[in-house]
């Protein structure tokens, strides 16, 4: 399972083609992999310590996984999610929005701490890959 944040800036797609232009299609590509993967290692950061807040003994922390920024369909991203030994993929939705026990809403310690983490580090974000962007150049 994964959540998604989806960042969309206007004027993009014109400020990409301008770069393309004058750097080249293969480097600006390599800049922008790199801005996102910095920009997600800080979300994930942020989301890993947010979720101390229901922390245990820690597992669901421990197996937050981040893929590697790659290319899809002309845009980039980079993934978040659980994998590891203890399969705590199958737990966080049941922290992340609760669930029915005998007809009662039961809702966990760490009810909507990922989905306000992911809100929260938005800026967080964009303001990264805008410094990476702009140290690349």
């Amino acid at each position: 399972m994964s959540e998604k944040f989806i960042a969309e800036i206007e004027g993009a797609k014109e400020t990409l083609n301008a770069l393309e232009k004058k750097f080249g299609k293969t480097q600006v590509r390599k800049i922008t992999r790199k801005a996102v993967n910095l920009g997600a290692e800080k979300v994930e950061k942020k989301l890993q310590q947010d979720m101390e807040v229901f922390k245990d003994q820690g597992y669901s922390i421990d197996e937050v996984v981040r893929t590697t920024a790659r290319y899809r369909n002309e845009v980039v991203e980079a993934e978040i999610g659980w994998n590891g030994p203890k399969e705590r993929y199958r737990l966080i939705h049941l922290n992340e929005w609760g669930y029915t026990r005998n007809g009662r809403q039961i809702r966990p310690r760490g009810f909507g701490v990922i989905t306000k983490s992911l809100a929260n580090s938005g800026q967080m974000y964009l303001d990264t890959i805008y410094e990476e962007v702009k140290k690349s150049l």
